[in-house]
């Protein structure tokens, strides 16, 4: 694979498998998503590669405009990507393992503009009740 300087995603058509792509710097090893410079180094020399699709949900620092399904996820790879979370609110928390569920979620506005395309993750694990419901009824 040849070092490109700037990301070049597949185009997603919608068939197949889940797919997404981080870049590799050349130089430090360090992962990143969707950067033009490594944040370790500044190199350019970045290499697109596939992730696993395996990952863990991070707390969330995003403003009050964030919609509640969008968390980010440390994937195993250790780069840090915005995803949608398809699973019951309650259990979508910290630490939850998630996996690669499809490519990217596109959002419109209004007039059919695409503001972001956020891969859609889901829950590795079923999702029991928290203890707070037990006992009701």
């Amino acid at each position: 694979m040849e070092p490109v300087s700037r990301p070049e995603w597949p185009a997603d058509d919608g068939a197949g498998e889940a797919e997404l792509f981080f870049q590799r710097c050349s130089w430090c090893r360090t992962t990143t998503i969707r950067r033009l410079l490594c944040p370790a180094c500044w190199s350019t020399d970045l290499v697109a590669e596939r992730s696993e699709g395996v990952g863990v949900v991070a707390p969330r620092r995003y403003g009050p405009t964030t919609p509640e399904t969008v968390w980010p996820v440390r994937m195993r790879e250790g780069f840090v990507v915005r995803c949608r979370v398809d699973g019951p609110p309650h259990a979508v928390r910290p630490g939850v393992r998630v996996r690669l569920a499809a490519t990217a979620a596109t959002i419109t506005v209004p007039g059919g503009r695409i503001v972001r395309r956020d891969p859609v993750v889901r829950l590795c694990e079923e999702a029991a009740l928290d203890g707070w419901t037990r006992g009701v009824g």
